[in-house]
């Protein structure tokens, strides 16, 4: 029931993000990242992950397999990846998808896909790093595509996500999951206006000031989610953090 829960709603903020809670890039973006970033630092191990991902809609694909890979070799051309020479597939549809290591520890992966009934493309522009890569740069890489695909016409939302296991020195605080959610909360400056807990997971949906992308839930707006969940295996618990909300597994 947990987990189905869980993919529910991770199913929900995609599909939410896809048709209608696009909002225009701005030069916020980079700031909001970095303050993300280092606000729940304290927080985590190390080894964590870092997730920038864009999405918009682009050209025209209008379910033709050809327009669909030559928009997806002109934006592979624009943001540094092999053009992929054939489409792959995802749940039965056609997709682009084309990657490539940016740096180390950090991976760079572009998809255009062609949703049923929509004439333009849909365009996802993610980034991936592990603890590897140094935080300047990926901040960095987010600023150079965010001017890119300005220059494009591409209009989205940046959605950035962190994950990693909470540290030793927070577990051994004895606070509980709901009191460490909530105390991240208020380093974020947030005012929790959704939330969730079973036995494993407590997640918190925040509307915060100091963010300035946010979506519409109902009728509350939402800056920034705040997920813990305690592995059943291991015992630890992880940390997923994302603004405006998070569209990964927790």
């Amino acid at each position: 029931m947990q987990k189905s829960w869980i993919l529910s709603i991770i199913c929900i903020s995609i599909i939410s993000i896809i048709f209608g809670w696009v909002r225009h890039a701005d030069a916020q973006g980079e700031q909001e990242a970095l303050q993300l970033l280092n606000t729940v630092k304290p927080y985590m191990t190390s080894e964590n992950q870092i997730t920038f991902k864009y999405t918009g809609y682009y050209s025209t694909c209008s379910g033709i397999n050809q327009n669909l890979l030559q928009v997806g070799k002109k934006l592979s051309q624009a943001f540094g990846t092999p053009q992929a020479e054939v489409l792959s597939e995802s749940n039965s549809h056609p997709i682009y998808t084309a990657k490539s290591e940016v740096a180390p520890g950090a991976v760079v992966t572009v998809t255009v896909a062609s949703p049923l009934g929509q004439a333009a493309c849909y365009v996802v522009l993610r980034l991936d790093a592990s603890d590897e890569a140094e935080q300047s740069e990926l901040v960095n890489w987010q600023e150079q595509a965010g001017e890119q695909l300005k220059r494009l016409g591409i209009n989205g939302q940046w959605n950035v996500m962190v994950q990693g296991y909470v540290n030793e020195q927070e577990q051994s605080g004895q606070k509980s999951s709901t009191e460490l959610v909530n105390a991240i909360a208020l380093a974020f400056k947030g005012k929790i206006v959704e939330s969730y807990k079973d036995q494993k997971t407590v997640s918190a949906s925040l509307a915060s000031k100091e963010f300035h992308s946010s979506v519409k839930s109902g009728s509350q707006t939402v800056n920034l989610q705040v997920a813990m969940h305690q592995e059943s295996t291991t015992g630890k618990f992880r940390l997923t953090v994302g603004t405006p909300i998070i569209t990964m597994e927790y």
